[in-house]
């Protein structure tokens, strides 16, 4: 099996599933208990939090565990929900954790705006500019784009940002920028920087949110007061130290796995790229080097999916969170046609993937896409 569907989510890595396993039946402890056992558990987490801390350049921030990104992503939001007379402000870019918590706000009479994107799937600057003012008091713009690669530039947003109203706040989804792409949360100014695990190697379940120092935070979760009173429950110890040894190992790799994804990436556009209905909509150049979003127009995105499964290759048709709706709000958004849209598909590049797979893949899709087009040539 060729897996390119990484960015929905990823394969341990061997080293971490070991340490999940060793965890949970030498350290099941409760975190939370005061006897030596529980409070070796909760060291474990505490060393768990310094480790991304480090790999993120947030030594200013504290890292709150969640059960998954969306629960972050939540938790930034829906922390300031209440403030009146003030609007959020938000793009079409973003992943439904985030945008449909913007429409839920919307619905209940709350000022949102949306940003609108360019051709190559970036936040467009100059409506984020029309969209910000004095009384903006919550941003959120994804770094990385989960669909297009697309990479946004966090800190001009963020200076601009600020410069309307200082105290603001500025959320990041950053689940597919974490150990992809560098990443200094000292240098971009932000407030709050979502991340997951299951995205970088790691188990599914655990996510964590950056929190920066003198910004507070709401509890979505109430009970026993773990997380420093923001996120109750009793906490997944293997699974925040299995999350950490992913963090630990991908940072310890972080540029030369880039170039060598980066060169997969290239391969599979070279490739793939020769047929007259192809169409790109993933710079090679200024985005993630793990995403390509492109589509071979006349061939259904689904058709495409399943021609490929059948050769033993999984790709997707866009976010696993949204790819069972109708339409697609971001490729809408960068103004590609209907039948573009239709034929829209992502092929994510991960730690596992050789150039073998690649060029399997550069194969299948070339095949399937001649195959389809004779059929329905055919059928006219």
């Amino acid at each position: 099996m060729i897996y390119l569907d990484n960015a929905s989510t990823t394969k341990m890595f061997s080293e971490v599933l070991e340490v999940y396993n060793k965890v949970s039946n030498d350290n099941y402890y409760n975190a939370s208990a005061m006897y030596t056992c529980g409070l070796n558990s909760k060291n474990l987490i505490n060393e768990s939090r310094n480790t991304i801390s480090k790999a993120l350049g947030a030594n200013n921030f504290d890292v709150i565990f969640t059960g998954s990104a969306t629960e972050a992503n939540n938790m930034a939001i829906q922390t300031f929900a209440n403030r009146k007379n003030k609007n959020f402000v938000f793009s079409y870019a973003e992943h439904p954790s985030v945008f449909n918590v913007a429409k839920e706000l919307e619905g209940k009479g709350i000022d949102v705006r949306y940003v609108n994107l360019t051709k190559d799937g970036k936040v467009d600057f100059d409506d984020f500019k029309s969209k910000v003012d004095e009384n903006t008091c919550f941003v959120s713009i994804m770094q990385v784009c989960n669909e297009t690669g697309a990479v946004n530039d966090i800190k001009e947003l963020v200076v601009y940002a600020k410069s309307k109203n200082k105290s603001l706040v500025f959320h990041v989804d950053g689940v597919q920028a974490f150990l992809k792409i560098p990443v200094n949360l000292a240098n971009l100014g932000v407030d709050l920087y979502t991340i997951s695990a299951h995205k970088v190697n790691g188990p599914k379940g655990v996510g964590a949110l950056l929190v920066k120092k003198g910004v507070n935070v709401n509890p979505l979760v109430f009970g026993g007061g773990q997380e420093n009173n923001k996120r109750s429950g009793t906490e997944n110890v293997a699974g925040i130290v299995a999350f950490a040894k992913a963090v630990e190992i991908n940072f310890a790799n972080l540029m030369e796995e880039y170039n060598r994804i980066l060169n997969l990436k290239q391969k599979l556009y070279d490739g793939i790229s020769k047929t007259e209905n192809f169409r790109c909509y993933t710079f090679v150049e200024n985005s993630s080097p793990y995403i390509l979003q492109c589509s071979f127009v006349g061939v259904r995105a689904e058709t495409m999916l399943h021609m490929l499964e059948e050769n033993n290759i999984l790709i997707s048709n866009g976010s696993a969170c949204s790819s069972k709706k109708s339409g697609n709000r971001i490729l809408d958004s960068m103004g590609l046609s209907q039948k573009e849209v239709e034929s829209s598909i992502r092929i994510s590049i991960g730690h596992y993937n050789t150039e073998m797979d690649i060029d399997n893949a550069i194969n299948s899709i070339l095949n399937a896409n001649e195959k389809y087009l004779k059929i329905t040539n055919k059928g006219r």
